[in-house]
């Protein structure tokens, strides 16, 4: 038995070595000739293995897409095939377009300020009725200067609100367009980014509104009917000079940006100050002014108190503070120019 697998093997390795599938016809006796065909042989064998390999991995590797439609899938379907097939699944929109408002609700709040006591007429009639029966200098707080920074604070709230309106009504009817259902975590994304870009376009458009009015006040030094950046004075019977005004040695020819802290003066001693209203500014511009004050001294009740108490030509007015655990993105001595900043 061992003997006759001997010799098969043998067969076998002579077979193998004398394979040959060009043989010439008719057969030739050159030696030459028939090594050639034997080499070839043995390369085509070689080639053809090597083919055959690369084809088997290659079909064991190689993905089949196999394409399958549902028609008008629910939700749930769409959630469940999506979670199956996250890369390749695609879901044509029938309508490729629909409006913000559709499916999307801003909310927004201003600053405490602009709904508080402080920014309504009651406040402002209060302020002009309870003043002292006597003259005044125009940059002591009870005179014009602390009027005129409330006056422009609820300006500055009306016109944040109404650019918000409007920015807001155009926004809701702006279209979100989307070939394909969108993944909700890009849906989110792309949502998240429209607001970003809500709200910064809104801020700019106020904010740039505001510093138009601004860069036009101070170049070309326009004169305030408050005469808080200069004042006339009669020289002759037919001409009347301006002189401007200082502020800690700051004159307001020269920068706009000059103010003080708002005073309350003993009458018409201006070497007698009474009291300084923490936080609130008076200077040449009164926008310049409000923007540099803060509401530090309206958050506290025995500051509110302190400046009603010169208040006198009237019955008192009862305010409360400001509620300092409202405020998130500001702090109670921010500038009212960090607050315009935001829109408010």
């Amino acid at each position: 038995m061992p003997v006759q697998l001997s010799d098969l093997w043998d067969r076998f390795r002579l077979a193998i070595k004398n394979l040959n599938l060009f043989p010439s016809i008719p057969p030739t006796p050159d030696q030459h000739q028939l090594r050639n065909q034997l080499i070839s042989t043995r390369l085509f064998i070689i080639l053809l293995t090597l083919s055959l390999t690369i084809l088997l991995l290659y079909n064991s590797l190689i993905t089949i897409t196999q394409t399958n439609t549902v028609t008008f899938p629910t939700i749930t379907t769409y959630l469940q095939l999506y979670s199956e097939y996250p890369q390749s699944l695609s879901c044509d929109c029938k309508q490729i377009s629909i409006n913000h408002d559709k499916f999307l609700h801003i909310t927004y709040t201003f600053h405490e300020i602009c709904s508080s006591a402080f920014t309504t007429s009651r406040w402002l009639d209060y302020l002009t009725d309870a003043r002292p029966d006597m003259t005044l200098f125009r940059d002591d707080f009870r005179a014009s200067s602390g009027i005129a920074v409330f006056q422009t604070l609820i300006t500055f709230c009306d016109l944040s609100s109404e650019t918000v309106e409007n920015r807001l009504s155009e926004f809701y009817s702006s279209q979100f367009v989307s070939a394909s259902l969108l993944p909700s975590e890009l849906f989110y994304l792309e949502i998240e980014s429209l607001i970003t870009q809500f709200i910064s376009t809104t801020t700019n458009t106020f904010l740039l509104s505001l510093s138009s009015i601004r860069q036009m006040t101070q170049s070309n030094l326009l004169l305030s009917a408050e005469q808080t950046n200069a004042y006339p004075y009669t020289y002759t019977y037919d001409s009347v000079w301006f002189f401007t005004k200082l502020y800690d040695n700051c004159n307001c020819k020269m920068s706009a940006q000059c103010v003080v802290i708002s005073p309350i003066f003993n009458g018409l001693d201006r070497t007698v100050i009474l009291y300084t209203v923490p936080g609130i500014y008076t200077g040449c511009y009164i926008i310049e002014t409000l923007l540099k004050s803060d509401l530090r001294c309206f958050y506290s009740q025995t500051c509110i108190n302190k400046v009603l108490s010169y208040f006198i030509g009237a019955a008192p007015m009862n305010v409360s503070a400001l509620d300092a655990s409202l405020l998130v993105k500001f702090m109670v001595n921010s500038t009212l120019e960090d607050v315009t900043n935001n829109l408010m």
